[in-house]
């Protein structure tokens, strides 16, 4: 009685690259004996052999080394410090099992069963495992190997899986060596089941794993099978090759998860070529490499959850991009058909500017995408056919500027029809100082001038030189309010003060932002004898913060640390005339959220100096009513400054100048407490100008900008001054104002004082 068998004999192919005839291990179909010990005996020649036929045997430390035969139910168990030449088991119902033991000369199974847990496998002149289909009597019968913590090493090929055949690999290293110089291959598979688990690892010293369709010799019958193939956070690696090659027609699933890995010595992970046609999926894994097929094969790739992949996809059929999962291109790619479902794709870089051609686009996701309008060039997408869906524009953001900030329009995106709509992340592109639109132009998307607003690295540069001003009228506010209790008290003392005020400010250049101060001022003020009314003078110091929001995220922060000086003399007749002289340094901090989320900082330090003067007089318009009718004029230099964010955007400023004059009165009585004390509410109008309309002009990328904040304004303020005793006052001032270019919609200081 005859039958045949799937059996992996030597066979030689070429392998494209290589540059040399390798002779692996192949598929072909025979007829054989079904004398099973005839059939060993030719393949061992004359060495001695043990038959384990219908029964258990155990080889231990003690056993001698030899061959093994196993057959009929029989079952073969080396157990650790056993040791085997080599094993042979058919059928079935044929187990071998190998628990910490090892195999010299290689495990071949024709249809047989393994279980390897902790064994090491070696042939130093053939493959280490070998699985064989056999078909008799119309019956298909495969083998399967389950491979735990164990090490494989074979010389050509490491495991030769044939059609059907089932492989397992949990925490198991896997090796397929040179063989004669002829390379080497990690495993070769036909139309088999391969699942690699747990950090199991397989490298060839060519090819990590090679695919092949051939499961018959020319004549015999053909048994077309898919093979199927999971490898599930664990490592193929072919060191001078591919990690898998795929060949002869061969039909498989290949599905890459859990941080699974290829890693390829010429660089492409996956190679099909000879009218193949396979199905990849990476899942949550990392790839570094190209996919490549020939002009006969068909290559589909779909990247999910997450996968990333860094590389070229080459003749390939299609291509899914799920659910985060990202395609990073390294040079110009086609693609048949592109379907996104929440993915992207990265084109080139600032450096590098690449073209991805497709044949058909469809559903939902963006692509990452860099341009230059320095020289208008930039990655492209070139739609050959139609285009449906929605998707993102994520072009890189930068500081730089282009040649002309009349920029001529930048195809982006060409389509051959469809309904698709493309628009960029944050509604436009930030170049430079500007940000830009993306317009539809017939089927074509291109990146035009018209419609240009401030960018965010703009804003943010104009802001922090707008802001020194403000930020020095807001600490001078309080001071203002402590000469006021000075002239009531006429006894020196100390002081302290913390207060807070909003501005919104919109600028002269056109861009808006809100200020947000917050501080604390403290100091201590002496009399000075005069030979009319009295003089007090003083010294303080202090620190605010400001922090500044502006549109689409971005933000900024200045510190100021203060210095100054200040007198106050009231005459007799009720003419006063106050003055301060102040120096502060500033620390500014751009925090810029660009358009598309991306960030850039810069930050510098400067100094303001200035000085202010009010006169007025106090009128008494009953015993317990006043009225103080004042004039200010204050005026503040914020030294220039030069600095660049860290993408690129260049900001110069030769100084900011603010001119403030003031007009107003105060309104307020005098209640006297029944313990004493006294109470003193006031309430204050005044009209303010802003003269300074020239001398605040900033330079961004060398684009001139006004950052002026000249006109007109009108203040109110409440307030009230306790004097709970002779050394004791509490000070609280509330005030309002708007303007042209300025609003505070609130301000607040709360004050302390001691008099000795």
């Amino acid at each position: 009685m005859l039958h045949t068998t799937y059996r992996l004999t030597p066979f030689c192919y070429r392998y494209k690259g290589l540059g040399k005839i390798a002779c692996l291990m192949g598929a072909v179909l025979g007829a054989e004996s079904s004398l099973a010990q005839d059939r060993d005996q030719a393949v061992l020649g004359n060495e001695t052999q043990e038959t384990v036929s219908n029964r258990w045997e155990t080889v231990t430390a003690e056993s001698a080394i030899t061959s093994w035969q196993v057959i009929n139910k029989g079952v073969l168990e080396i157990v650790e410090g056993g040791v085997a030449a080599r094993v042979r088991a058919d059928g079935s119902n044929s187990w071998v099992i190998v628990n910490g033991g090892r195999v010299t000369e290689g495990i071949h199974l024709g249809a047989a069963r393994a279980v390897l847990d902790n064994a090491d496998i070696r042939n130093d002149t053939g493959t280490a495992l070998v699985l064989s289909t056999v078909t008799s009597a119309g019956t298909t019968t495969a083998a399967r190997a389950d491979i735990q913590g164990s090490t494989l090493s074979g010389a050509g090929v490491g495991i030769a899986v044939a059609a059907l055949g089932r492989l397992s690999l949990d925490n198991t290293r896997v090796f397929g060596s040179d063989f004669g110089g002829v390379g080497g291959v990690g495993i070769r598979l036909l139309g088999a089941t391969l699942n690699m688990t747990n950090n199991s690892y397989v490298q060839g010293d060519s090819i990590g794993m090679q695919l092949d369709g051939r499961t018959a010799a020319p004549g015999g019958p053909i048994i077309p099978r898919e093979a199927n193939i999971v490898v599930d956070n664990s490592t193929i690696e072919g060191l001078t090759g591919p990690a898998i090659s795929a060949e002869q027609a061969t039909n498989a699933r290949i599905t890459l998860q859990n941080g699974a890995s290829l890693l390829a010595g010429n660089g492409i992970l996956l190679d099909v070529s000879g009218a193949s046609t396979i199905g990849f999926t990476a899942d949550s894994s990392l790839l570094r490499g190209d996919l490549v097929a020939d002009d006969s094969s068909t290559l589909d790739v779909t990247l999910q959850n997450g996968a990333r992949l860094f590389g070229n996809l080459v003749n390939t059929n299609s291509v899914a991009i799920n659910s985060r999962a990202n395609w990073t291109l390294t040079g110009d790619a086609e693609v048949k058909s592109l379907s996104m479902d929440g993915g992207s794709v990265t084109l080139g870089s600032a450096e590098q500017f690449y073209t991805l051609s497709l044949g058909e686009l469809s559903g939902t996701g963006m692509f990452n995408m860099h341009v230059n309008l320095l020289d208008n060039t930039g990655d492209r997408l070139d739609i050959n056919g139609e285009a449906h869906g929605n998707f993102l524009l994520n072009v890189q953001n930068t500081g730089l500027e282009p040649n002309s900030p009349e920029i001529k329009p930048l195809h982006v995106v060409h389509t051959e029809g469809g309904d698709a709509l493309f628009e960029v992340v944050g509604g436009s592109v930030d170049l430079g100082a500007y940000s830009y639109q993306l317009e539809k132009q017939g089927d074509d998307w291109f990146i035009v001038g018209a419609g240009k607003t401030i960018s965010p690295s703009t804003e943010a540069s104009l802001a922090l030189f707008s802001v020194g001003p403000t930020i020095w009228y807001g600490e001078l506010a309080t001071l203002r309010s402590r000469l006021g209790e000075v002239r009531t008290s006429g006894e020196g003392g100390g002081w302290i003060r913390s207060y807070g005020n909003q501005y919104n400010v919109t600028a002269a250049a056109g861009f808006g932002y809100k200020q947000r101060q917050q501080g604390l001022s403290f100091g201590v003020d002496l009399p000075v004898p005069v030979s009319d009314g009295q003089l007090m003078v003083g010294v303080m110091a202090g620190h605010s913060r400001s922090d500044l929001s502006l549109s689409r995220g971005t933000s900024a922060t200045v510190d100021s640390y203060s210095l100054g000086a200040y007198g106050t003399w009231l005459r007799e007749d009720g003419y006063y005339l106050d003055g301060v002289l102040k120096l502060n340094r500033f620390d500014n901090q751009a925090d810029v959220s660009m358009t598309n989320g991306t960030q850039a900082k810069g930050d510098y330090d400067n100094f303001a100096y200035g000085g202010s003067l009010e006169f007025g007089k106090h009128i008494k318009l009953r015993e317990d009513v006043f009225v103080e009718p004042y004039t200010q004029l204050s005026s503040v230099l914020v030294k220039g400054s030069n600095y660049q964010l860290d993408n690129g955007l260049r900001a110069d400023n030769g100084r900011t100048v603010s001119v403030l004059g003031k007009a107003g009165a105060t309104l307020g009585r005098n209640l006297e407490l029944p313990d004493g004390g006294l109470l003193q509410p006031y309430l204050r109008v005044a009209m303010a100008h802003e003269f300074s309309r020239n001398d605040n002009t900033v330079k961004v990328n060398g684009i001139a900008f006004d950052n002026s904040l000249y006109g007109s304004r009108g203040e109110l303020g409440v307030g009230v001054s306790a004097a709970l005793s002779k050394d004791l006052q509490l000070h609280a001032d509330f005030d309002y104002m708007k303007g042209e270019h300025i609003e505070q919609p609130w301000g607040v200081n709360l004050g302390l004082r001691y008099a000795f």
